[in-house]
């Protein structure tokens, strides 16, 4: 199986640590040349500037697609024509618009098709899905999160605070994430209702965004998405009727990975405590860079990661139509 990475970024890189052994990273493409050989020698490849040669290249099964919001659809639904299982990362374009044409190729040709929602696979997430599921606890009745990190200087100068690039702001960048977490333990919101802000970095995007879903079951999420959070933070508490699932940290910069079951006693008062703590390297990459490769390996052409990033877009669209926005 020979792959290849078009877009020689942090997350290209990412991607390229974990890929599976029985994988072939063949060349990465990057329209930054040095920046397409540093990581292309870091793992002895070829390299490319042109990803349309990439996609062209009988050699190449499948394109694993880490640029700028702006090519991901663009470089996807060609790779898709070209007959390319691809991996796209998150968002999966700038919006829902761009993302129908993955769609459209994708009934033409039948090839897999993902979408880079790694939080999904982090431990304390899956942990947390398999306690939903048990039912152990009943059901869902409510969801908090917070999502930031504190840029960096002259942050708002970066790719994603152009529009014409990144499509969003960061309703779309971290809070896609969220939005997939909260469509990953509860299904998909009917109701949206939401605030964005741009409290510090002066740009024509928003720096933060504070937005509530909920659907006809009653269940309700309340999120926020920020880039003014000085100290990353990843936070998710989900509240069940028996128990709260909480969890803290993805790694690194965000803190040691952690879940807290907290399980309610049928008399009240205070809670019964259980933590898990995980490994402080992040394996959400590998987990589903393995998730794709077992699929290509499977001819699993399932269209529901289309159909969950159809859902991300349109409810960040939803929120951005109904949205607030404040400027200070």
């Amino acid at each position: 199986m020979n792959v290849a990475i078009i877009g020689a970024g942090l997350i290209g890189r990412k991607r390229a640590l974990a890929l599976p052994k029985n994988v072939h990273l063949a060349i990465v493409c990057d329209v930054d040349k040095k920046r397409a050989e540093t990581l292309a020698a870091e793992f002895g490849c070829g390299s490319e500037c042109d990803w349309k040669k990439i996609i062209t290249n009988p050699q190449i099964h499948a394109l694993i697609i880490s640029t700028t919001n702006k090519y991901l659809s663009i470089i996807g639904e060609a790779a898709i024509l070209a007959g390319k299982h691809i991996l796209v990362e998150k968002p999966g374009a700038k919006n829902s618009k761009e993302l129908e044409k993955i769609v459209k190729a994708y009934r033409r040709k039948k090839v897999v098709v993902m979408f880079g929602f790694n939080h999904r696979y982090h431990p304390a997430i899956v942990q947390a899905k398999n306690i939903i599921d048990s039912n152990k606890y009943g059901n869902v009745m409510f969801i908090r999160a917070r999502y930031g990190h504190g840029g960096r200087l002259d942050y708002e100068k970066e790719w994603r605070f152009d529009k014409k690039i990144a499509g969003g702001g960061e309703l779309l960048d971290q809070g896609s994430h969220l939005i997939d977490l909260v469509n990953f333990f509860c299904g998909k919101m009917d109701n949206v209702i939401g605030i964005t802000s741009s409290f510090y970095w002066k740009s024509q995007l928003e720096d933060s965004a504070f937005f509530i879903l909920s659907n006809k079951k009653g269940q309700v999420a309340h999120l926020c998405a920020t880039c003014c959070e000085w100290n990353n933070v990843f936070s998710l508490e989900i509240m069940l009727q028996k128990a709260k699932i909480q969890v803290e940290g993805l790694g690194r910069s965000y803190g040691r990975e952690k879940l807290i079951l907290y399980k309610r006693k049928p008399e009240m008062g205070p809670t019964d405590a259980e933590e898990m703590l995980f490994d402080e390297k992040d394996v959400s990459f590998e987990i589903e860079n393995n998730l794709f490769f077992q699929r290509i390996k499977e001819r699993k052409y399932s269209d529901e990661g289309i159909q969950d990033a159809l859902y991300v877009l349109d409810t960040v669209e939803k929120l951005y139509k109904k949205n607030h926005r404040f400027a200070y």
